[in-house]
Formats: structure tokens, sequence, C-alpha cells
């Protein structure tokens, strides 16, 4: 037996080997029975445990079947799923018809155009819905203290706050004898989870006998379960008080606060 006779026979068992393997709808449509191939392609999607890849080359065969028996709309449907199934597949230009590739392609890209279109839409409706919590009202109750270094003198206190956006307006008592009362209104710019607050204040200070307005500067620093740490340094000038008091305050004050989200 001669060595080109043995040669030929094994190539003849790879190929017949090979062939085995091959799908019958691929082996159908390659023998131009694309009636029967378009069956075997559908029974072979219905089964269940395919990888997505055996998939995406049965859709391939299949939509070559539909557009060779002029199924347009079929063929395009089915190279629609290709494409959002398994975007990374092509059809071979090789093996199939010039139109049907040129389809695919064109369909490809519409598919890709669509899938941008949504993801923007959806990272705009998260910016939307992340921009409304921002700007949703809060109250936040709060707890502090004040030291005001000119006379030496510190104190707890108690308030309450509203916020909506880069606006915030506040009411605060400090206790003592008499206790202060403040109102306190500023901006508080800014959308990281620290952000520094500027605004005016009003105090009534009946220990000092009169009322001041002044100058505040602070941050706010948001902390995790919706707590809030909160410092503000402010200038104080009494128009109307006791000789023996300072007319002149610096304070400073700070605590923990607790926002309350009222709606969005």
């Amino acid at each position: 037996m001669s060595p080109s006779f043995l040669a030929a026979v094994v190539l003849l068992l790879l190929a017949s080997a090979a062939r085995a393997d091959t799908p019958p709808c691929i082996q159908l449509y390659e023998e131009g029975q694309y009636t029967a191939a378009l069956q075997a392609c559908e029974q072979l999607l219905d089964r269940p445990g395919l990888s997505s890849e055996e998939r995406g080359t049965a859709r391939i065969y299949l939509a070559a079947s539909l557009h060779v028996l002029l199924y347009s709309s079929r063929a395009q449907q089915q190279l629609e799923l290709l494409a959002r199934e398994n975007p990374e597949m092509r059809v071979d230009p090789i093996r199939f018809l010039p139109e049907l590739v040129a389809l695919a392609e064109t369909i490809r890209e519409r598919v890709e155009a669509e899938k941008r279109y949504e993801a923007e839409q959806a990272a705009l409706r998260e910016r939307e819905a992340r921009e409304r919590a921002r700007n949703a009202p809060r109250l936040r109750p709060e707890i502090l203290g004040l030291v005001e270094p000119l006379n030496r003198m510190w104190s707890p206190g108690a308030g309450l706050s509203f916020r909506q956006g880069l606006l915030e307006g506040s009411a605060r008592a400090w206790l003592g004898r008499p206790p202060t009362f403040q109102l306190q209104g500023g901006l508080v710019p800014g959308t990281g989870s620290l952000r520094p607050c500027v605004g005016l204040r009003a105090t009534l200070n009946p220990g000092a006998g009169g009322y001041a307005g002044g100058l505040v500067v602070g941050g706010r620093l948001s902390l995790p379960a919706g707590f809030v740490a909160l410092l503000d340094v402010g200038a104080d000038y009494f128009f109307i008080g006791d000789e023996a008091h300072q007319r002149l305050a610096l304070t400073a004050q700070a605590g923990l606060g607790f926002d309350v989200r009222l709606h969005e």
C-alpha cells in the first residue's frame, strides 16, 4: 500500500469526521438545501444548552437561508437578534452573499447606535435622579456646642435647619441664664460630601441686653446613615447692649445633625 494512498485515506477520514461534527443546518445550507437548512436552524435554536457562539452561528445561517428564500423581514429579525445577543460576531463575507453581509452590518450599526442612546438616556436619568435627591428639601435636627473665646465661655445648644438645593436656614437655641437664640440663613454650594457654607446670622442675647447681626462661614460634612457634621465660625456685632458686655462676639459652633428628607 503506497504512502500516497494512505495519505488520501487519512485526509478522507479527517474530512468525514469534520463533516460529522458540522451542524446539519450548516451542511444543508452549503448543499443549497435552503428550506431544509431553515428548518434545521430553527430546531437547533430551540435546543436548550447551546452556547452563545453556537446560537450566534445558527442565527447567521438561519438569516442566510431566509435571505436566499426572500423572507426579508424574517432575515432582518434574525440579524437584529444576532447584533443584540452576539455583537462581536460578524457575517463572513467569503461564505455569504454580499447583500446579506451589507444588511447585517447596517443592522449591527443601528443596534449599536440604539444601545449607545439607551446608555446615554440611562446615565441622564441617573444624573437627574441624583440631582433631585440632592435638591430635595430636608429638615435637620441638630445638637451643637458653642465656644466664645473673647468671653471665655461655652454652652450647649440645639437647632433645627431647613435646606433645599443651595439654600439653608436654621434656628438655634443656646442654654444659659438666660438662653440665647439665633436665626441663620445662607448658601451651601457644592455637590460633594464636604460643602462650604456662608451666610448671615441674627442673635438675640437677653443676657447682653440686645440684638446682634453678623457673618458666618463654615462647612457641612455628610456622614454615613444621614448624619451631618457641622462647623460654623461667626462674628456678631451687638447694636444694643449692656456696656459690661463685649459689642463684638466671635463664636465657633460645632455639632452633629441628622438629615430627614421630606420628599423629592
